[in-house]
């Protein structure tokens, strides 16, 4: 007698489905059924000789996926694209394809996700003195941007969390280039933006964080690139130059982009400047023959990280500090007309550390007007002046770690009052003293230092200065180790002397 358990080893026939089945697979095939009359139904609407006599009538005709076709023409009208996805691209020359006028957006893409391209848009309401004062509008949604022109008119607005894209592109002629607001997040990339009225790009508002790469931003009236308001875009790989205004500004507290790969240079103004509370991550950027400094850190609160650029050859100073607190590590500085670093100002206190400072015709690092940096760990070498210059009363740094050579001058001069702490530096073969110091009130200490092999004397005092000097090496400098005027007052502890 065979055992009925022996059927569950035996294949049976097929069953039916289950009801859940059956509704997956009714599901798919609706699906593709839909799908495939989307793509049998998805038309051209052509606008020009023999179609639409406007773009408007066109899209309004239009469904989603259908393509509205362009033909070479001067196009009158403000063109409304609402919900829908479509697809609007010029058809020939793009600069023969001409939209917009002074009432208002050429376009105005509201909530949509869909493509403009090849076409030349101008215009805008001049009279609206707003946000919305665009030659293209760009309210929510993601619409994607490409190959346009948008000249003499009122540039490009992304608002209302609109996201996107706008790339390979030109932007000329018009008031802001481009600009991004109220919690926007579109990419902006591989565009030309040249000669704009104010900003290439402004970025504004809390929120609003595109990514900002690639692009070539000269030639404006006002600043390259502007972020202000806590706008916290990535702005990388773009080439910034020969603006009236700062190549990059970022301003305000809560505004902390990151700005990184740059290219900032021949600017008329500075090359990138951070203030009133801004705290961007400024690295790996280029900044160089700007006409006014090559980075400025301005106001009480601002505090970059300032990393690993290269600044050089400035018309003025390479980076100046005024009562604000970075991080300025691992950058190079040099030929500057100017200053390598210069740090001013009661409550100015950043870190410097671990930069190369070098050729510039001042002092590599000027401390002055009561700042109170800590200079930490730097390379410093052949400045016209002192290698690290420290002056006025109340200004005292930490000045630890850092090699200090080869200057045309002395290595490190501390004058007029002023009271650093010295301590732990190479200083050598520099033309002057290696370490200067001069002025009645003048009081450092300087502590366990390596002088040696310059063409002055080691240490040097000077005009009543009253400085502590001890558990120094000071060898093999050419006017000896420590000379005292006859007014001077130091406190000489044991030091390493030798001729």
């Amino acid at each position: 007698m065979t055992d009925d358990r022996s059927k569950a080893l035996v294949p049976q026939g097929p069953t039916s489905l289950s009801p859940l089945s059956r509704l997956a697979e009714r599901t798919l095939a609706e699906r593709i059924e839909r799908e495939e009359r989307a793509l049998v139904a998805t038309r051209t609407l052509v606008v020009g000789p023999g179609g639409f006599a406007t773009i408007s009538e066109a899209v309004a005709a239009a469904g989603d996926g259908d393509t509205v076709l362009v033909k070479p023409g001067r196009y009158k009208e403000s063109v409304v694209v609402e919900g829908k996805t479509i697809t609007i691209r010029g058809d020939g020359e793009r600069d023969a394809i001409v939209v917009g006028w002074d009432q208002g957006p050429a376009f105005t893409l509201t909530e949509t996700r869909s493509t403009l391209a090849g076409l030349t848009i101008t215009g805008g309401d001049r009279s609206q003195k707003s946000e919305y004062e665009a030659g293209l509008l760009v309210t929510g949604g993601a619409p994607q941007l490409a190959g346009l022109r948008v000249t003499h008119g009122r540039g490009i607005v992304f608002g209302g969390g609109a996201a996107g894209a706008i790339e390979h592109s030109q932007i000329d002629g018009s008031d802001y280039g481009i600009h991004v607001w109220g919690g926007a997040s579109p990419r902006i990339e591989e565009n030309e933006i040249w000669a704009n009225a104010k900003a290439g790009i402004w970025i504004h508002n809390a929120g609003t964080d595109p990514l900002v790469r690639a692009n070539r931003v000269h030639d404006g009236q006002g600043e390259g690139i502007l972020v202000s308001g806590g706008a916290s875009p990535r702005i990388e790989e773009s080439e910034v130059w020969a603006n009236a205004s700062a190549g990059i500004r970022i301003s305000g507290a809560g505004t902390d982009p990151l700005v990184r790969a740059n290219r900032v240079r021949d600017g008329q103004h500075g090359g990138i400047d951070v203030q009133f509370g801004a705290s961007p991550r400024i690295e790996e950027n280029e900044i160089w023959a700007n006409r006014w400094v090559g980075i400025s850190i301005l106001d009480a609160g601002t505090d970059p990280l300032v990393r690993a650029n290269r600044v050089h050859d400035g018309q003025r100073s390479g980076i100046i500090v005024l009562g604000a607190s970075p991080r300025i590590e691992e950058n190079e500085i040099w030929a500057n007309a100017e200053v390598g670093i210069w740090i001013s100002g009661a409550g100015t206190d950043p870190l410097v550390r671990a930069n190369r400072v070098h050729h510039e015709q001042g002092p590599g690092i000027d401390v002055l007007d009561g700042a109170s940096p800590r200079i930490e760990e730097n390379e410093i070498w052949a400045n016209v002046k002192a290698g690290i210059w420290i002056r006025d009363a109340g200004t005292d740094p930490l000045v630890r770690a850092n090699r200090v050579r080869d200057g045309w001058a002395c290595g490190i001069s501390v004058w007029w009052g002023a009271s650093p702490r010295i301590e732990d530096n190479d200083v050598w073969a520099n033309a002057k003293a290696g370490i200067e110091i001069d002025g009645r009130g003048t009081d450092p200490l300087v502590r366990a230092n390596r002088i040696h092999d310059g063409q002055g004397p080691g240490v040097d005092v000077l005009h009543g200065a009253s400085p502590a000097i001890a558990d120094n090496v000071i060898t093999g400098n050419a006017l000896g180790a420590i000379r005292v005027d006859e007014d001077a007052d130091p406190k000489i502890g044991q030091n390493g002397v030798s001729d």
